[in-house]
């Protein structure tokens, strides 16, 4: 159950929803399952139809909430910033606690009703009833943080209560490791962020999904330092080099052969690799879990 609701708008400007007041979460809807649309055909004396696709439909969330004030006063300040966060102008995303003390996200949201209130009250102290509507273009739920899987990095060799013996004690331990699985537990593929990270001079960088023949090359020399981040997600898609404070665009560097990675559900098996100098290349791969309900 849906215990507390943090919404935060692209300004800034923030409130939270609960059960402890004096803006009571009541009921939400639109949080579980949606709709999906079947894309089909259907051939002249077939069987049944032919289905390619299906789709899910966008999300509508509904928070019904009360208000409960001691004087007009608070009143009016709690409604402004309930209009001030739940603005339709401004887009925002919102943190969801639930009683089993999971938590997750939903982002790129828009207000399609602000706040409505139930007017009819006869003394202060009543509970005002009120409801918002959010619409959820796209309808999954979504880790709050980023999950980052590392190839090729140095691993800490650091702990406490520390014990160095006579010989010496080694700083960090390479991860010699060019395959590791990535595991999207969500409930649909997903984007990802690769970071190429070079720590001397080494050629063309690339990454290969074992299962779907995927990859993505980049055609490029890079320096020591230099970093490529490569995205993969819808309306987003770029490939660009930082170094030496300075940010540029290589995205015609990208190998012709290359796909713009998604992780499916469940298993992805990954390898990282550099046609000269491999062992001075780390690789990053930042990604977030899609969810259907809460």
């Amino acid at each position: 159950m849906i215990n507390k609701i943090e919404y935060e708008n692209e300004r800034g400007l923030s409130i939270v929803l609960n059960r402890d007041g004096p803006l009571f979460l009541f009921s939400v809807k639109g949080f579980d399952g949606l709709e999906a649309d079947i894309v089909s055909s259907k051939s002249a004396y077939q069987d049944g139809i032919s289905i390619y696709k299906t789709i899910l439909k966008d999300r509508v969330l509904t928070l019904n909430c009360y208000l409960e004030v001691d004087n007009e006063q608070q009143r009016y300040i709690l409604k402004r910033k309930l209009y001030n966060a739940f603005n339709p102008k401004l887009k925002g995303h919102m943190k969801i606690y639930t009683d089993s003390n999971q938590l997750i996200g939903a982002s790129n949201l828009r207000v399609i009703q602000a706040p409505i209130f139930d007017d009819d009250y006869e003394s202060l102290n009543e509970l005002v009833g009120f409801q918002i509507q959010l619409s959820m273009p796209l309808p999954y739920f979504e880790d709050i943080n980023e999950n980052r899987v590392d190839f090729g990095n140095d691993i800490g060799n650091f702990f406490f209560d520390l014990e160095i013996e006579e010989e010496g004690k080694e700083l960090s331990i390479k991860n010699n490791s060019i395959v590791t699985n990535i595991t999207n537990i969500g409930d649909a593929e997903t984007p990802i962020k690769v970071v190429f990270k070079a720590k001397a001079e080494l050629k063309n960088p690339s990454i290969y999904n074992v299962y779907t023949k995927e990859y993505i090359k980049i055609n490029h020399t890079m320096q020591e330092g230099e970093e490529i981040t490569v995205t993969t997600h819808k309306g987003n898609k770029r490939v660009e080099s930082y170094l030496n404070g300075v940010t540029t665009n290589i995205f015609n560097n990208l190998d012709l052969g290359s796909s713009f990675i998604w992780l499916d559900v469940g298993d992805n098996v990954i390898r990282y690799d550099a046609e000269t100098m491999i062992e001075q290349l780390e690789v990053y791969i930042y990604y977030t879990n899609y969810y259907l309900g809460v």
